[in-house]
């Protein structure tokens, strides 16, 4: 028993200091089980994550567009539509923004005999509903002046005349983001305005609405597609 427990002892000793062959040479007769022990290592790939901010388009942007005018007013029995075109000017902090803009439009009636132009400028508050992403979609609203220049050219009557509106305008609009920096644009305003009869031409027509080429009252819708740069 005690050569046994020798044998083990010794051989214990040599696997420390010695190879497994060593130890299974001196331990004659017995059965020793040698045991190799190392470190154990388990690799996790670890995936960088990046973290993203919320995404804004650049704060000012200008524009160019197309724009269409449609009235609920007549002239003998024609209606009074407008076309041309328009730039726009926009500040945006998140949500918000602010536009200016300014159109030139105009049409001809009655055969060619009335030629009229009309250059409205617009101040609008823009309110983003959808702020990110893609496409964005905005509210807004505001005020403008528009100044409507006149010439009559029929047999009975040769003259120009100059008048000003004052009116509110709201409407809802879109972007769609082709890029960082360039989107396409496209919205609706419904306004209505008010003639200036205070001065100028607007005086001849004081209390006349019928047949009048710019009536003291007027609404319609606006529609404007066009192209914005950010900077």
């Amino acid at each position: 028993m005690k050569t046994a427990v020798l044998s083990l002892a010794t051989a214990a000793l040599l696997v420390t200091l010695a190879p497994a062959e060593a130890a299974a040479q001196c331990c004659h007769k017995e059965t020793v089980h040698v045991y190799e022990y190392g470190p154990v290592y388990r690799v996790k790939r670890l995936r960088r994550v990046r973290r993203v901010r919320p995404w804004y388009p650049l704060r000012w942007a200008a524009g160019v567009h197309l724009t269409g005018v449609t009235t609920n007013q007549e002239l003998n029995d024609e209606g009074v539509a407008l076309g041309g075109i328009g730039g726009h000017l926009r500040f945006r902090n998140g949500r918000f923004g602010s536009e200016v803009a300014f159109d030139v439009i105009g049409n001809s009636f009655l055969d060619g005999g009335v030629q009229r132009v009309s250059v409205p400028v617009q101040a609008s508050a823009l309110l983003y509903i959808i702020p990110r992403g893609v496409f964005n979609l905005y509210l807004l609203g505001g005020m403008q002046l528009v100044f409507t220049h006149v010439e009559w050219d029929l047999p009975n009557l040769y003259t120009d005349q100059t008048f000003t509106q004052f009116g509110l305008h709201a409407g809802v609009g879109g972007e769609l983001n082709l890029g960082r920096y360039v989107a396409l644009t496209a919205d609706v305003r419904f306004f209505g305005l008010l003639r200036s009869d205070e001065s100028g031409d607007g005086t001849y027509y004081q209390g006349i609405d019928q047949d009048a080429v710019v009536p003291h009252k007027v609404s319609g819708a606006q529609i404007n597609l066009g192209v914005l740069l950010r900077f």
